[in-house]
């Protein structure tokens, strides 16, 4: 018994130390360095977008998305004190418009849903573990847009920028802006020479050209 309960309180005693250890070790640590992770869910608008498609369809021959609110989260790791990755989930419910070639739009609507995913890149003008961050924030990544039995995932990319606001350690707001285009397709828009004769197809790219406002609650580890 006595080897036993020696054995036992040497096992508690070497838990301990590591338990202290660890405690005093990240308490050590630089303010920037406890708080590497960072999860935000968001709500915010999305302004809408359109494409031209040509009289292909019963006079319709621009496409156009309704604006409306949008919503998502992001997961952040902030490798060093002024740099963040994330990966960004945004869906817009919304509603798609046919424009008539006469004036006008398509009587009917059609329901559809952009889901927007990225990898964001993020640099910080204060160091991560400030009160106050303002950042800005470049990514890309692809958009799904479905509705009616269709769907299709289209290259898209962001840039914008926001701030950051910290009430206390674990607990803070975002707000930011971004320019959210998505690439369609492409036409041809002519052929370029240069002085030697060598002649190239020049492509025309149509994008649906979108931007959302958004803020949200910063949950931080």
């Amino acid at each position: 018994m006595r080897i036993f309960a020696r054995t036992l309180g040497s096992s508690v005693a070497l838990r301990l130390g590591v338990l202290c250890f660890a405690i005093l070790a990240v308490t050590a640590l630089p303010a920037a360095a406890q708080y590497r992770f960072e999860i935000q869910p968001f709500a915010g608008y999305k302004y809408g977008g359109g494409a031209d498609v040509g009289a292909n369809f019963r006079g319709i021959n621009r496409i156009n998305i309704e604006s409306s609110l949008a919503y998502g989260a992001t997961a952040t790791f902030n490798p060093s004190s002024n740099f963040g990755v994330e990966f960004m989930w945004n869906r817009q419910p919304t509603h798609a418009v046919g424009e008539l070639i006469g004036g006008g739009t398509y009587p009917q609507k059609i329901g559809a849903t952009l889901d927007q995913y990225h990898g964001n890149f993020l640099l910080s003008f204060a160091e991560h573990g400030s009160k106050l961050e303002p950042f800005v924030i470049v990514g890309a990544g692809a958009t799904n847009m479905h509705g009616s039995g269709s769907s299709t995932t289209k290259f898209s990319f962001g840039v914008g920028g926001g701030v950051k606001y910290f009430a206390t350690q674990h607990l803070g707001f975002r707000v930011q802006a971004r320019y959210t285009p998505t690439y369609l397709y492409s036409t041809n828009g002519g052929v370029w020479c240069n002085w030697w004769g060598a002649c190239w197809v020049i492509p025309n790219d149509h994008f649906l050209q979108q931007g959302d406002v958004t803020a949200g609650v910063i949950f931080r580890f």
